[in-house]
């Protein structure tokens, strides 16, 4: 039985083209494999670093909360605290603000001379 030229050609394009799809996928599958495997290290890796900020995240949470204890507050202002006084407290006018009720300035307290002058004389 003899093919035709036609056929031949035909078929030797068939299984050409057979051949060219066949590479084209192995190589394909191979791209493929290896994108996920860098992938995999990328997201293995970030991982890692997750996994370290994490630990440090809670490292200085755990320090944070000990600092902030009471008895640690009170260990640090132990020398200056003392007991109150009978008179020790101080009245302060509320004040209608735009931004709403404030009951204390913001600036910073000043010392004054009078005042000084005044405790020096109530405590005689």
């Amino acid at each position: 039985m003899k093919l035709s030229p036609t056929c031949r050609r035909q078929s030797a394009f068939l299984i050409l083209t057979m051949v060219l799809v066949t590479v084209a996928s192995a190589f394909a599958i191979v791209w493929m494999e290896q994108q996920i495997s860098r992938t995999a290290a990328e997201t293995k890796q970030l991982e890692t670093e997750l996994a370290e900020m994490i630990r440090r995240i809670d490292y200085l949470d755990e320090r944070i909360a000990s600092i902030h204890q009471p008895v640690v507050l009170q260990a640090k202002v132990a020398g200056s605290l003392r007991p109150s006084m009978e008179n020790q407290i101080v009245w302060v006018q509320e004040r209608e603000l735009p931004q709403g009720r404030a009951y204390a300035v913001r600036q910073p307290y000043e010392v004054s001379l009078d005042l000084a002058m005044l405790e020096l004389e109530s405590s005689r």
